[in-house]
């Protein structure tokens, strides 16, 4: 199976960072640094004698060891900006030549092949904006994002896997996916339309979430929260402007995924699946198991917005509240499960199992 698309947040190794990490975003003071092959500035987020967390004037996200780059590391006195849309814009048009345009909607600046018109950006605008409409409607806090949103779409696979590679992504099988390094969503032309289409609302769900206060970029958000959003903006009815119907807003594919799981109503798979991923992370980290891991995030997520809109809201607002560069331990991650759900994993697996049959 092909997977349609894959969240990489690789710079903040949370886990392996020490318990006790000094985060530096008290002072907006600049340093300048090379990374990408080119000098740049941004704005220390944390200072380790072992590794340096630097988010970029446009937003990119750099780890940095100073005992490699202790030359090269310069504080300065200027003031942390963002780069403006003006800038920005000039620096993809460096970045990826003449063969490529770079096009502005309200929200986005889409990279794109020369000559292939509106559709990508109104795709990545509109599946903002309904993300956003959505999230609003249900009391999650949103908050203005600081970086112009970027989208790369390349002419194929080929292409973007060249990308992949020059930014060290190392994935295969995927139609796209949005880094949170980058902060960029990247995907490809090449492809079936349907399918790509879907990845694109999926992936521009997590950029949106992740820069506009939904999901935080710098803390350890429980990923079958993350990857849940995600699966549940695939349907294209998710960003139509009209109210759609609930069988219309099904992710099909997950909920074809969960019946065959559960295949003789016999739903034991189903909820030894929610309770390892309310734990941890490792069904994301198993090839033989990351469909698995999607599919149940999404049942998770859907039966939340659609049958405790207030738990739904709750735990997006609490997970992108929490501290940042802080491991999120299996005890908490359950203990706070409960807590905002109302019972333990278990007797939710089934609830939510029992809610799936009916659709």
């Amino acid at each position: 199976m092909i997977y349609r698309c894959l969240l990489i947040l690789s710079v903040v190794l949370i886990a392996s960072l020490p318990n006790a990490v000094r985060v530096s975003a008290q002072s907006t003071a600049m340093v300048e640094f090379f990374a990408a092959g080119k000098l740049q500035q941004g704005l220390t987020l944390v200072d380790h004698a072992h590794q340096l967390i630097v988010i970029g004037r446009d937003g990119w996200m750099h780890s940095i060891d100073p005992r490699e780059q202790a030359a090269k590391i310069r504080h300065t006195e200027d003031t942390y900006s963002v780069a403006s849309v003006a800038e920005l814009r000039n620096d993809l048009r460096a970045e990826f030549g003449p063969d490529y345009e770079v096009l502005a909607t309200n929200s986005f600046l889409v990279v794109q092949p020369r000559g292939r018109g509106d559709r990508w950006p109104r795709m990545f605008e509109q599946s903002h904006r309904a993300f956003i409409a959505f999230m609003k409607k249900r009391g999650v806090r949103i908050r203005k994002g600081r970086f112009p949103l970027v989208a790369i779409v390349f002419p194929d696979e080929q292409a973007m896997y060249a990308e992949f590679e020059r930014q060290k992504i190392q994935v295969s099988r995927v139609a796209g996916l949005y880094s949170g390094d980058s902060n960029r969503v990247m995907t490809h032309d090449g492809g079936r339309s349907d399918f790509i289409a879907a990845t694109v609302r999926h992936e521009a769900a997590h950029q949106s979430a992740f820069n506009f206060g939904v999901h935080s970029r710098v803390n350890d958000t429980p990923r079958w929260i993350t990857e849940g959003v995600g699966q549940m903006f695939e349907p294209s009815a998710m960003t139509e402007t009209v109210t759609s119907r609930l069988p219309d807003r099904v992710n099909r594919d997950s909920l074809r995924f969960i019946r065959n799981l559960n295949k003789g109503r016999d739903n034991t798979k189903f909820s030894q699946a929610m309770m390892q991923l309310v734990s941890n992370e490792a069904m994301f980290e198993d090839p033989k198991q990351i469909v698995q891991a999607y599919a149940v995030s999404w049942a998770m997520m859907f039966y939340l917005a659609e049958r405790q809109p207030k738990a739904f809201t709750e735990i997006l607002n609490y997970t992108a509240s929490r501290r940042p560069f802080q491991a999120y331990t299996r005890t908490e991650r359950l203990q706070d499960f409960e807590r905002i759900v109302g019972e333990p994993p278990l007797e939710f697996s089934r609830r939510v199992s029992r809610w799936l049959e009916k659709l």
